[in-house]
């Protein structure tokens, strides 16, 4: 389920290394940090407009294929777009809306890894057993966060082709861009859902990555619950007592106040 929103910036020279911050804390191949799938967004780091707001099952693979690092058709990718951004820009905007790794589908990737738990041979099909409904939760999301630009700023982002999901459309609200896609380009620290530390801190950051999934259980449940942050953590404390010592080490350190620096 949905609930923790990365920030980061990159230059034309960072690409590989960007992928491999991705990969870090949202492979398909691990439990680690966060699902594979997910909804990115690519934005201007100068005016801070969308640019692009697209769903990916595997993060790390759809960034190398919009960014030149796999081979796809133009026409499936942003790289034409990407390429002209970076002949007058330094640094181009990217952000990821993450899942929990319990909402991990099997990807190409890590199909062998399910087929070989599950005892099913090549060539039979998995079925259902995983994923699924995070799959289904990034093809309503992107729709829904589409449509809430639409409504905001009069039209879909610039690098969009179409407004997503037509179902999905239905439900987007002047508050989802505002606590949401607005958040994708820019950090307000009263903004619960928005990381303190930018994707390529929490991959090379144990701690930090650690302090994020605690906070991502909290940010599930104001997301579904329509809950503030506090209302979060008391219901959470309520039911897991135990909460108090992830808690008490995140304020030791400060962290909620901690400053984003792209």
């Amino acid at each position: 389920m949905f609930g923790t929103i990365i920030l980061d910036a990159y230059s034309a020279d960072e690409v590989e290394r960007m992928a491999e911050w991705i990969e870090e804390i949202c492979s398909p191949m691990d439990t680690v940090g966060w699902a594979s799938a997910g909804i990115y967004s690519f934005w201007d780091y100068d005016t801070k407009e969308v640019l692009y707001i697209g769903l990916a099952s595997d993060l790390y693979i759809r960034f190398k294929q919009h960014n030149g690092l796999l081979p796809i058709a133009d026409n499936a990718c942003k790289y034409q777009q990407i390429q002209e951004y970076f002949t007058s820009h330094t640094k181009l905007g990217y952000t990821i809306l993450v899942q929990s790794p319990l909402s991990q589908p099997v990807v190409q990737r890590n199909e062998k890894l399910y087929r070989k738990f599950l005892d099913k041979p090549k060539g039979m099909p998995i079925g259902n057993y995983a994923g699924e409904e995070g799959l289904e939760h990034i093809r309503l999301a992107e729709g829904q966060l589409i449509e809430a630009c639409r409504l905001a700023t009069g039209d879909i982002p610039q690098w969009n082709k179409m407004g997503g999901d037509v179902y999905a459309r239905k439900f987007a609200t002047a508050g989802n861009y505002m606590q949401i896609v607005k958040a994708f380009t820019v950090y307000d620290t009263n903004n619960f859902l928005v990381s303190r530390s930018s994707l390529r801190e929490l991959a090379e950051n144990a701690t930090y990555e650690w302090f994020e999934v605690q906070l991502h259980g909290l940010r599930m449940m104001m997301l579904t619950m329509g809950l503030s942050y506090q209302e979060a953590l008391d219901f959470q404390l309520k039911f897991n007592p135990y909460f108090q010592s992830n808690i008490n080490r995140i304020n030791d350190e400060n962290y909620i106040d901690k400053q984003l620096t792209l």
